[in-house]
């Protein structure tokens, strides 16, 4: 959960920080504002919105809205190749058509990704610091 919040909330971070006074990198993604940045963020990764949702969620818990996360747990559980064999993992079903899950560990990578991605392009901090924790992709 901490993870999530903290990927969500580097939006407003982020904006704060640097984004908000740069009107070159402003005028670069076509944005003016808080919400127009939110907007952008949006259009670059479709992952932001369900990070949003699990942060929103574990900060203004309503029982019902859990009902479509499950946890999986024990031996021949979950879909071929979601989790370590026989370890429980958190799985977010991602419509109600279709069963498909994804894992938070797959889905808070992808958006930490995003955000390390962003900070290399587009940040002040030249060179970024070397995370402790190797991502699954470069």
């Amino acid at each position: 959960m901490n993870c999530a919040i903290t990927a969500h909330h580097m939006a407003d971070w982020v904006w704060g920080d640097f984004v908000k006074g740069d009107a070159a990198l402003k005028a670069k993604l076509g944005i003016e504002d808080k919400e127009d940045f939110m907007r952008w963020i949006d259009t670059q990764t479709v992952w932001y919105g369900l990070v949003q949702g699990i942060s929103n969620g574990s900060k203004h818990f309503i029982r019902k809205k859990a009902e479509g996360t499950v946890k999986v747990q024990g031996y021949g559980m979950g879909g071929y190749g979601q989790g370590p064999y026989g370890m429980s993992y958190l799985a977010i079903q991602m419509s109600e058509t279709d069963p498909k899950n994804l894992t938070i560990a797959q889905l808070l990578e992808v958006v930490i990704r995003f955000w390390r991605d962003f900070l290399r392009d587009h940040g002040p901090y030249q060179p970024l610091p070397e995370g402790k924790t190797k991502l699954s992709e470069p």
